[in-house]
């Protein structure tokens, strides 16, 4: 009895040090990779010669230094930059959320020939990286149709560059988590096929739309070269166009740099939060089958 005693105790305390050590680890890899994250909160709230001379400093000699958000938040245009990016990244997302599912919808519950020709031409095309065609686009965007420097031109874009990979997860999340049974008891209750979509199909994709969005957000509010190649004009600058203010030719304003990403990554860090408990599944759950 007391050898079985002992055993449980040695068991427990090699489970209890394991526990810890994971412990320890999983602290010391957030830190690592918050690290530069951390960094830059820091550095915003000290002055430039801090930043440059000691960027691990924790105060700066004068106390937090809260006025790099002020000028950050003046000198960029803070407020209209914030409501093009909002503008932009919001009907893109929008838009591609709409398509792409109810492309993928069709794709999975019709047998067209169309069909499989147009989703196999889709998924060909995520392989071609946009640095090959941005050139021959962008001129043609602007030399033959003359309709860059506007909002409605990146978010057309957006929705080209943005659809492929949304329709591809939504494809397969109906095809293994949308049961034909519900969609067949709705046509008998007399729905169209709009309203089989929309009242019994769409709520069902929420996980994998909950993904597209995080994704879509994420690259969307942090793109900087499609912007930068349509938007010429700095009344329609996004967030990250607006941060060049700060950067010059011979030196660059480091401790407002730092402020205006902070003030950037804020909202998408909110997004993030609010989605995340989606992401795992509706990724898991849309590359089951295809």
């Amino acid at each position: 009895m007391a050898k079985e005693v002992k055993s449980v105790q040695v068991g427990g305390t090699k489970k209890l040090v394991m526990d810890v050590v994971k412990t320890i680890f999983v602290v010391f890899m957030f830190l690592f990779y918050m690290m530069p994250f951390i960094l830059v909160i820091i550095n915003s709230l000290k002055r430039k010669v801090n930043i440059v001379k000691n960027p691990l400093m924790l105060i700066d000699d004068k106390g937090v230094q809260l006025v790099n958000y002020v000028k950050a938040f003046t000198e960029m245009d803070f407020g209209a930059a914030f409501f093009n990016s909002i503008l932009i990244t919001g009907v893109s997302v929008f838009l591609i959320l709409l398509c792409s599912s109810m492309t993928a919808y069709l794709f999975v519950r019709t047998n067209w020939l169309a069909c499989r020709i147009f989703f196999a031409l889709i998924v060909a095309y995520m392989v071609v990286p946009f640095q090959v065609i941005m050139i021959p686009l962008v001129s043609i965007y602007g030399n033959i149709f003359g309709i860059l420097n506007s909002r409605a031109t990146l978010i057309f874009m957006n929705l080209g560059f943005g659809t492929g990979m949304a329709i591809f997860m939504c494809h397969g999340f109906i095809k293994t988590n949308v049961p034909m049974a519900l969609e067949e008891a709705a046509k008998i209750d007399g729905c169209t096929r709009l309203q089989i979509f929309f009242k019994v199909v769409l709520p069902l994709m929420k996980p994998i739309l909950s993904t597209i969005t995080i994704l879509n957000t994420l690259g969307l509010w942090n793109d900087y070269l499609l912007p930068n190649l349509v938007l010429g004009k700095k009344a329609l600058y996004t967030l990250p166009l607006a941060i060049r203010t700060f950067y010059g030719t011979f030196s660059n304003d480091l401790g407002k740099i730092m402020a205006a990403l902070v003030m950037i990554v804020a909202p998408i860090i909110l997004v993030y939060i609010f989605l995340q408990k989606y992401i795992i599944g509706g990724v898991v759950a849309g590359a089951v089958k295809s």
